[in-house]
Parts: structure tokens; sequence; C-alpha cells
């Protein structure tokens, strides 16, 4: 990206911000000409930029102006989840890399991609990994994506296979019918794999957390370089993990909130 495109994109960014942030507790409503004032921008780039959000949903119209919309509150709360969530997980996760040397990861599903909500960076190792706090990578690609797809309803997996799946590997398993199959042997082993399948020269284990019910709350993955790394050898440490972390969410008074 060129230093010019940079510098639009983190000044668009910023407007934004401004904009978002004019909205407080005491006011959450506001007419456009107060956000303009506190967000010490032109009324007509205001305008422009709120209009835009209404129509994304992260404001909405209301009778003595514009406030919050639901997209900020659904964020929101994925936040908050997403906290109260790696909270819990955060010694599951130390001791999981404790037991392996590997980077261990915490990923949640959203729509079709595997979100990562912690990421402990493994001993001694400077992977080269698409992952970070927050990105996304589609979950057919992904050790963990695999492992929630395996416990999601019908409908979900329908969405994530239903997209183009382009490769991000030498190895990505682009194939639906190849990936249902994958699926069912995750359900049966306990255990989701990938090898350089999201990055050249990464190999993953991944198990999932779960609900009472069955249904996937998240994932929990060790990640290494492949040839280097039997995941199946360290799959075991994988499983303890993931049903370590079932018996401490569902003792724990945020269950209910994740």
């Amino acid at each position: 990206m060129r230093s010019d495109e940079r510098n639009t994109r983190t000044g668009m960014i910023a407007r934004v911000s401004d904009v978002l942030g004019a909205f407080t507790a005491e006011q959450p409503t506001l007419r456009v000409s107060e956000i303009a004032r506190r967000a010490g921008l032109a009324k007509s780039v205001t305008s422009r930029i709120v209009a835009d959000l209404i129509a994304e949903d992260f404001l909405e119209r209301a009778d003595q102006g514009v406030r919050v919309g639901i997209r900020l509150f659904e964020l929101g709360e994925l936040a908050q989840r997403s906290k109260e969530l790696r909270q819990l997980a955060l010694g599951t996760m130390a001791d999981l890399r404790q037991a392996t040397g590997l980077t261990v990861q915490l990923g949640v599903l959203k729509a079709t991609d595997l979100v990562y909500v912690e990421i402990l960076q493994g001993r001694g190792t400077h992977l080269d990994i698409r992952s970070r706090i927050g990105g996304r990578v589609p979950a057919y690609a992904t050790a963990g994506g695999k492992a929630l797809l395996a416990h999601s309803p019908e409908d979900v997996v329908e969405q994530a296979l239903a997209i183009d799946l382009v490769p991000l590997g030498p190895s990505t398993v682009t194939d639906p019918a190849a990936l249902r199959r994958q699926l069912t042997l995750v359900r049966a082993e306990g255990v989701a794999y990938e090898s350089e399948e999201s990055n050249a020269g990464i190999t993953c284990a991944a198990g999932a957390v779960l609900r009472a019910d069955g249904s996937p709350i998240a994932a929990i993955s060790v990640t290494g370089a492949a040839g280097q790394i039997d995941m199946r050898q360290v799959a075991p440490a994988v499983k303890i993990a993931a049903l370590g972390l079932n018996r401490r969410i569902r003792a724990s008074s945020a269950f209910n909130s994740l």
C-alpha cells in the first residue's frame, strides 16, 4: 500500500473514531451539528460520515438526531464475551504452552471466519502466521475453524462452505465434500488438524470448547512448524486442554453470557 493511500485510510478511521467518540452515556443522542463540533470536523464531512454509519447500522436516526446503532451494541457484546472467555482460558492456554512448547491460540467462530481472541507465543518460536488477536481467517482453512464447524448446526456449516473456497496455503482443502468428510472425522476423534492450509510452513491441531448442549463456544489450538512437529503426538494434550476449559467455563458464573 502506498503511503498516501495508508494516510488516507488512517485519516478516515480517525474521523470515524472522532464521530463515534462524540457520543456519551449522558448524551446518547446528538444532532449532526453537535457531533461535528465535538469531533472537530466540518459539518459537511460529518454529515457524510454519519450517513455512511447509518447505512451500516453503526448509527441510527432518533427523534432528536442520531444515536448509537445495533451494530455497535453487537460489537460491544462480542468484546465483553471475548474478554470473559480470555480470562477463563488463559490458565489453560499457559498450561498447554508449557506442556507442548508451541504457540497456543484461542478462537471463536464469527460468520464464516475464525476470529482469534487470544494468542500465547511458543517458547523460542517466531512463526510467520496469519493469525493475530482480533484477526480473521476463513474457518475452512484452519484447525480451529474446523473444530468449531464440526460441532456447529448444518446451516452454519452450509454458510462456511458456500463461500469461495480459495487456497490460502499450498495444501488448503477447497472441495466442500472433502471438507465435510474432515468434519465427520473431527467429531469422531475430538481433534481437528491442518497442515499448510492457512499458511505455508504451518501445522496446527485444535479442540472445540463446548457448552453442555454440545454447541461450540471456542477452539483452543497449538501451532508449530510443518515438517518439524507431528501434531498427532500433541493431540492428546490439546484434547485435555479443551476438556479442562469446558469444565472451567461450565463452572463459571460468566458461562451464561458466553
